[in-house]
């Protein structure tokens, strides 16, 4: 009389499965590297500190530092050696005070002669109501009776006039008044990650191609010859470089 032999479960399904391939595992990729635009503030090379008259323009004015708030966009990093050009859009909101690093989606490797940017917003974002209604575009707004749309920048202070403390705001809005910075520093980009690092001298907001006398316009915003003048001098006010 034969007799069956009975496996339990367990130890059968052990046993068929060991028959089986091994299936492959795929590697895990790692992500990609982070890839950071920051932004730096300096006064001819000196660190930016704030409420201290620290400063002297080109002018001979004494001044100090109470705020720098300001929009970034459409920054353009020019090619060479078959290295297309890579843009940036923005926009870029940065208060010199503690918002001045931004996450970037990814940097393209390459060579680069320079780049181009808006020291401001491009005219289709600057209309009132364009950019999202958080504090810091409420408070960039420039005043409708006045064109609307938002401020480029404000840069505020304090100057020594015969002997004397004295206030300064040299605000910037409206298309015709955009600044367009150039940057010829050249570099290279070795990853999709690394830091993107732009430096303002904000000296050179009141130095070239003219020298700003704030005791002659302490109070830019509305005058149209104040603001060709600051429009111009931000031409240069900014260099850039590559971190890895």
């Amino acid at each position: 009389m034969l007799r069956r032999l009975f496996l339990p479960a367990a130890l059968l399904a052990l046993i068929v499965s060991g028959c089986k391939k091994d299936e492959a595992v795929p590697p895990e990729t790692a992500p990609p590297d982070p890839a950071v635009l920051q932004v730096a503030h300096t006064v001819d090379g000196q660190s930016l500190i704030y409420d201290t008259l620290l400063y002297v323009n080109e002018a001979g004015s004494l001044f100090s530092v109470t705020r720098v708030e300001y929009y970034l966009s459409e920054l353009v990093l020019i090619g060479t050696g078959g290295t297309a050009n890579d843009t940036l859009h923005g926009p870029w909101y940065v208060n010199a005070a503690g918002i001045t690093d931004f996450d970037l989606s990814g940097l393209r490797a390459g060579t680069y002669s320079g780049a181009t940017m808006l020291l401001g917003l491009p005219p289709a974002l600057n209309t009132t109501g364009a950019l999202p209604n958080t504090l810091s575009n409420i408070n960039m707004a420039w005043p409708d009776p006045m064109g609307g749309g938002y401020h480029f920048i404000k840069f505020e202070g304090h100057f020594i006039s015969n002997g004397i403390s004295v206030g300064y705001a040299m605000h910037i809005g409206k298309d015709a008044f955009l600044p367009r910075c150039d940057m010829q520093q050249g570099f290279s980009i070795t990853g999709t990650g690394g830091k993107l690092l732009l430096t303002f001298n904000l000296n050179e907001v009141f130095r070239t191609p003219h020298t700003y006398d704030l005791a002659t316009g302490n109070y830019s915003m509305g005058n149209m010859g104040l603001m060709t003048q600051l429009q111009e001098n931000c031409a240069n006010a900014f260099t850039i470089a590559y971190q890895p």
